[in-house]
């Protein structure tokens, strides 16, 4: 228990979200480290199609909350409030259709699979210990949004904007970022009250099997590329001289703005890092089925949360598919974001 205890304090010392990639700390260099095969290697089933979301969701449409509150003092011309006089005639009409337009067009089916997580050869040398090691895990059938949740989307949601870290007053379409974990719950709470279904956050193993491309994938470095600057913003691309300012600044930018991966998915390297369910814990050798971290850490350490993805203040090496980070569940960071996920449908055709 003491070698364990250990192990969480010295791998959380190293898994703090900041400027650095994990990478950067515990370096482990394997040459034999295996190559993730590709889908053939462990299915010749043909890759399906599944049904949309929306013909098992029922919008309710009295559970769509007006948007009554702004905390981005003098800014209400960019982040308006529901007039009481329209809400009911135009504007709830117009936020069912954004839900349907959701729900139909922004989740994504996930076809599951098997596939080799962690730091596969491919993924370069230098990777982190706690990519480590290498393990065969199959993940369910499932739906993944092709973005980030945003800030207009949490607003719709929630009923309110946000003080927001990052304000671009020409979007409300940059990723939702600096909420606590128990946030993040309770807004897919309320977007379960809206659409009568069971969103939630991903799993670590959800997340990596989905950024790799799933069936679809073709073992790239990113989601997607093997070329960062293709699919996803960091220190590297995402500065900006602000009218009236003299030095660059660094924030993350609207999402969808760069190339999908293989499954359709935004944004799954970079821009915000993104919060799994799962506590952080060590990787195991064993084979393993929709595995989802374990049930609690030991009281004496830190407790985090699986992130994923790297971000808009992170190197490259951050952003890799198989790359880890920890999510303080107490803690507001403006590097953090979530994506949501919902379970593979029952009984519909």
């Amino acid at each position: 228990m003491m070698i364990k205890t250990l192990r969480y304090i010295m791998l959380g010392a190293v898994l703090v979200i900041a400027g650095t990639s994990c990478s950067d700390n515990g370096e482990y260099d394997n040459p034999s480290r295996p190559v993730e095969p590709g889908d053939s290697y462990f299915s010749s089933e043909p890759v399906e199609e599944g049904p949309s979301l929306f013909d098992a969701a029922t919008i309710n449409t009295s559970k769509i909350p007006r948007v009554t509150s702004n905390k981005n003092t003098g800014l209400d011309e960019y982040y308006p409030l529901d007039p009481g006089d329209t809400w009911a005639s135009v504007i709830r009409p117009e936020r069912v259709k954004f839900f349907e337009k959701f729900l139909k067009e922004d989740m994504i089916f996930v076809n599951g699979g098997t596939f080799l997580m962690g730091a596969t050869a491919e993924q370069g040398e230098g990777v982190h210990i706690d990519e480590l090691p290498v393990h065969k895990v199959t993940v369910s059938d499932f739906y993944i949004c092709r973005f980030e949740v945003t800030q207009e989307m949490y607003s719709y949601v929630m009923g309110k904007w946000e003080n927001f870290s990052w304000k671009d007053l020409a979007t409300t379409r940059l990723p939702m970022d600096n909420r606590l974990f128990s946030e993040m719950q309770t807004f897919c709470n309320k977007l379960n009250e809206i659409t009568g279904l069971h969103f939630t956050l991903p799993t670590e193993a959800q997340w990596e099997f989905a950024a790799r491309g799933g069936r679809k994938r073709t073992s790239t470095v990113y989601a997607g590329s093997n070329n960062f600057d293709e699919v996803g913003y960091n220190l590297s691309n995402c500065y900006r001289l602000p009218e009236g300012q003299t030095g660059m600044q660094f924030w993350p930018e609207e999402v969808g703005k760069k190339l999908p991966n293989e499954l359709g998915l935004y944004d799954m390297s970079g821009n915000v890092a993104e919060v799994c369910l799962d506590w952080y814990d060590e990787y195991s050798d064993e084979d393993q089925v929709d595995p989802a971290g374990p049930d609690a850490l030991p009281s004496d350490v830190s407790q985090r949360r699986i992130c994923r993805g790297g971000g808009w203040n992170t190197n490259t090496s951050a952003c890799r598919v198989s790359a880890r980070a920890a999510f303080p569940v107490d803690k507001r960071n403006k590097l953090i974001g979530f994506r949501l996920v919902h379970p593979k449908l029952e009984n519909v055709q």
